[in-house]
């Protein structure tokens, strides 16, 4: 038997639009763009000259915004996240972002577990705690779910960390999964930052890659809606 739904819980998108595709895509395309033009016009060895001067600090200064990105829902860590190969080398940049955001997820499950959902609609909004509310109630039963919402949704894990915190899932089982799942997403996104900012070629292939999925989501609307909704239907059944 399923469990009952909060009256104000917001529903996730019966339809995936091609709007919202497009914007993300734009944006996506954009801050690669952005951040190769910057690369270009300081140079990578002076980028890295700058961080090696920086000692100790560079790495603790990332890694305390990354976690303020996590804890206040309005910043954003995706440019500086990106970055994050060219300033510390792929895999300390990687660590260091995992590590930023672990921080930043373990304090919103604290605020949420210990001053209650009042703050966190301040930090994130009626609307977000709504989602919230959705999700910790449905989809937040384990460490497994977790792990998948860790590996998946890992757009919105800001989110999701505040969701645990009004659950029941232990701390420690989220730190570990939240470390060891970020992993893998994590290095995907320093890992192309990394090769975008120094390569155009490699810029130049996304700008393809980007146009070829959208001429297949455009071929391929229907069935890809069809089976979004069959999706969602499974998730609140």
């Amino acid at each position: 038997m399923s469990k009952p739904r909060p009256a104000n819980a917001a529903s996730p998108p019966r339809d995936l639009s091609t709007r919202a595709l497009v914007i993300g895509g734009l944006g996506f395309l954009a801050l690669l763009t952005a951040l190769y033009l910057f690369v270009q016009s300081i140079g990578s060895a002076e980028l890295e000259s700058m961080v090696e001067s920086a000692g100790i600090w560079g790495p603790l200064v990332y890694i305390a915004i990354k976690a303020l990105t996590f804890t206040f829902a309005p910043l954003s860590a995706g440019p500086i996240q990106f970055a994050s190969g060219i300033l510390f080398g792929v895999i300390p940049g990687v660590l260091y972002s995992v590590l930023g955001e672990v921080i930043g997820g373990t304090v919103n499950v604290l605020i949420a577990r210990l001053l209650g959902r009042r703050i966190v609609e301040r930090f994130v909004g009626a609307a977000a705690l709504a989602r919230i509310d959705d999700f910790y109630e449905r989809r937040l039963d384990d460490w497994k779910s977790l792990l998948a919402a860790r590996l998946l949704l890992f757009s919105v894990y800001d989110f999701i960390s505040y969701a645990v915190g009004l659950g029941h899932i232990r701390l420690s089982v989220y730190i570990i999964v939240s470390f060891v799942g970020g992993l893998i997403p994590t290095y995907i996104f320093v890992a192309i930052g990394n090769e975008a900012a120094q390569n155009q070629n490699v810029l130049l292939l996304f700008y393809v890659g980007a146009a070829a999925l959208f001429v297949l989501w455009l071929l391929f609307r229907r069935p890809i809606s069809r089976l979004w909704r069959k999706l969602q239907s499974k998730t609140r059944s």
